[in-house]
């Protein structure tokens, strides 16, 4: 962990390590994370440390049993499922909104982050990518509420990629479909837009559940 966060006592900067080592798999699904040696590694009291757990909790990252204590939690098929139709229903209805108000600089900012992405060899860098052009393909919509939803659903799934899924993971689709958003947004077709974006997730839905079926 960097070394500059180590004298942060603030619950923020735990939250930040903590999800940071959950999104790289440092704990596998079902481990136990325990307040006192997690405060003991940073040089931190109990005291931001368990409220970075309930944060982490509240973003559906690990699960606190009670009488028990605070583990990684686990994701069934069922779960994935659960969260790729909430996925679709709130990002789809997002970029309805946001297919109108996409300017030139915008899609031009979509264009810059997928040549990012197609260049990315890491799963880290993959990640990241694919977070932000999601970010930019919504952004023109100005809707903060539904966008802290959607970003709680896609840290969940997106700690199960990069525990499970390699960099080339249906790469060439992946590059195909955004390409294909960009697309349809240029020409201010949400229609087209909404079905690309539905296919999309349910492909990527398809790789996360065969990935848990041989884990």
């Amino acid at each position: 962990m960097p070394a500059s966060f180590l004298t942060q006592t603030s619950s923020s900067a735990v939250i930040q390590l903590l999800r940071q080592s959950l999104d790289r798999g440092r704990w596998s699904p079902g481990a136990p994370l325990r307040q006192e040696e997690i405060a003991a590694e940073l040089g931190v009291s109990r005291v931001p440390v368990r409220e970075a757990l309930f944060q982490l909790q509240a973003e559906g990252l690990v699960q606190v049993v009670p009488n028990k204590g605070v583990y990684v939690r686990r994701l069934s098929a069922a779960n994935l499922s659960e969260l790729f139709r909430l996925r679709r229903l709130l990002e789809g209805d997002v970029l309805g909104d946001a297919v109108p108000l996409h300017t030139a600089a915008s899609l031009n900012r979509l264009e810059t982050v997928q040549a990012a992405i197609d260049k990315a060899r890491t799963v880290a860098d993959w990640l990241a990518g694919d977070r932000e052009f999601h970010e930019a393909l919504y952004a023109p919509a100005d809707r903060p509420e539904t966008m802290a939803t959607i970003r709680r659903l896609r840290f969940i799934v997106d700690r199960f990629y990069f525990a499970r899924l390699k960099p080339g993971t249906r790469a060439q689709g992946w590059h195909e479909e955004h390409h294909a958003l960009i697309r349809a947004v240029r020409r201010r077709d949400a229609k087209a837009a909404a079905r690309l974006l539905a296919a999309h997730l349910e492909e990527t839905e398809r790789s996360a559940l065969a990935a848990l079926a041989v884990a």
